[in-house]
């Protein structure tokens, strides 16, 4: 990856240059296929369940859980969308390009900055478009099926959850920066990345009841319906799901923009 110029140094030049680097980074579209493979086998997984849910008797329909396709689908999407948070850092170190980013904008708070506002678009975005492609499968496959089966009757019912789902894989994004800026390494914040979204979840359900709903009450995954208040069996008010997003956000940015101003360029 070849280092962009930024010959005055100003927010919006380093914002352009960051969307230029993330665009050219093979890495970007990696995941972001990934991102459409995990929509497409959540959709695949979710056919089943509506083929295996007519064909059962009503009796047996009503140990059905919800059919949301966020469940299955946002973790993984989170994973890949925040990896191209992380690589947007950790290329530079890799390929030791950092050096002269920092040349041509020597504030490193702005270029970390610029990374960061990047970073956040490209979450909400990515967040955004999955969610979205979920929601618009699910509806099609689900039609009038009843609640709790079908999660939303009406179309209407998913928008809280598509917006925080969006902002869910947002913050999740500005988390592997945070994760990427503190650790200089692809392969330590990835792995630290699928420890908080795919592999923590997992773990949380082995430990006793009480312990389980501590724990994932605030796991990123889980934050989307509570976020959303709808129907879920967590611990966290809306405004308490708030709070532990913004304690995310503040800490592994904070952490990271920390590291990033005191750390050489190697």
């Amino acid at each position: 990856m070849t280092a962009v110029r930024v010959h005055s140094g100003t927010f919006r030049d380093a914002v352009a240059a960051e969307i230029l680097k993330v665009r050219t980074l093979r890495s970007t579209w990696a995941f972001l296929a990934g991102g459409v493979l995990v929509t497409a086998l959540g959709a695949t997984i979710l056919l089943l369940m509506v083929q295996g849910y007519d064909a059962d008797s009503p009796a047996d329909r009503a140990n059905y859980e919800t059919a949301d396709p966020t469940v299955v689908t946002m973790p993984f999407v989170m994973f890949f969308v925040g990896a191209i948070g992380a690589m947007l850092i950790t290329s530079e170190y890799t390929t030791r390009t950092l050096g002269p980013s920092l040349l041509a904008v020597p504030r490193r708070g702005v270029l970390f900055g610029a990374k960061a506002a990047v970073t956040g678009l490209i979450g909400l975005g990515g967040g955004a478009l999955f969610a979205l492609a979920a929601f618009a499968v699910a509806r099609l496959m689900l039609g009038d099926r009843p609640a709790p089966f079908n999660p939303w009757p009406q179309w209407t019912d998913a928008v809280p959850t598509v917006l925080c789902a969006t902002v869910v894989a947002g913050v999740t994004c500005l988390v592997a920066l945070g994760l990427g800026a503190l650790t200089r390494s692809t392969a330590a914040a990835l792995t630290t990345l699928g420890g908080l979204v795919l592999v923590a979840p997992i773990f949380a359900h082995f430990l006793p009841v009480v312990w389980q709903l501590r724990l994932a009450s605030v796991l990123l995954p889980n934050l989307t319906p509570q976020l959303a208040g709808s129907d879920h069996p967590y611990l966290l008010s809306p405004g308490g799901a708030v709070a532990v997003t913004a304690g995310y956000l503040v800490l592994a940015l904070g952490a990271g923009a920390l590291a990033f101003r005191r750390r050489d360029a190697a």
